[in-house]
C-alpha cells in the first residue's frame, strides 16, 4: 500500500461532490496504514445548524475512502457512496459560526469493499463538538445501482 497524497489538497479531487456541494475545503492529514484522515473546513452560512455536521463527516469520509482507492492504487477517480446511516451522533453545539474554520477527524473501522464504517468527530481547536459513527454503501457500479433503483 502506497501512501500517495501530497498534502495539504483540495477535497474535490478525493470526492465526487462538485461546487456548490463541496463543504470540506482541504485534506490536511491522511495515514493509509490507520485509515485516517483529517479535513478542515470553514462553515458557510446556509451549513451552519449543527445538523449540517452529518455532511461534513460524510464528506470527510468519502474522501477517507478516495484516499484509500488511491492508496491502493484503484483506478477511476473517486467512486460515489451513499450514506446508509449514522448512529451514537453527539453535537455538542448549536451551530457552526460562518467563516470559522473546523477539522474533521475520520477513522474507517470496517470496509468490506462495498460497505463501510467511519468513526468521525470535528474539532473546533482542541474541543471537539461533532462525532458520529457513519454507515456507508460504495457499489461498484453506482450507475447501474441508480438505474436500478429507479425501475
Amino acid at each position: 500500500m502506497k501512501n500517495a497524497l501530497e498534502l495539504p489538497m483540495s477535497a474535490e479531487s478525493l470526492i465526487p461532490h462538485r461546487a456548490p456541494m463541496v463543504l470540506i475545503d482541504e485534506v490536511v492529514a491522511f495515514d493509509a496504514a490507520a485509515c485516517t484522515l483529517s479535513a478542515e473546513f470553514a462553515a458557510r452560512r446556509e451549513w451552519s445548524e449543527s445538523w449540517a455536521a452529518i455532511e461534513y463527516m460524510a464528506q470527510a469520509s468519502a474522501a477517507l475512502a478516495g484516499a484509500m482507492d488511491i492508496a491502493e492504487g484503484r483506478e477511476g477517480g473517486p467512486r460515489p457512496g451513499f450514506l446508509l446511516g449514522t448512529r451514537r451522533l453527539e453535537l455538542d453545539l448549536p451551530r457552526f459560526e460562518p467563516g470559522r474554520r473546523y477539522t474533521v477527524n475520520v477513522t474507517r473501522t470496517f470496509d468490506d469493499t462495498e460497505s463501510a464504517s467511519f468513526d468521525c468527530e470535528i474539532a473546533d481547536g482542541d474541543a471537539v463538538v461533532a462525532r458520529a459513527t457513519l454507515n456507508a454503501y460504495r457499489p461498484p457500479d453506482a450507475s447501474a445501482f441508480l438505474d436500478s433503483s429507479r425501475k
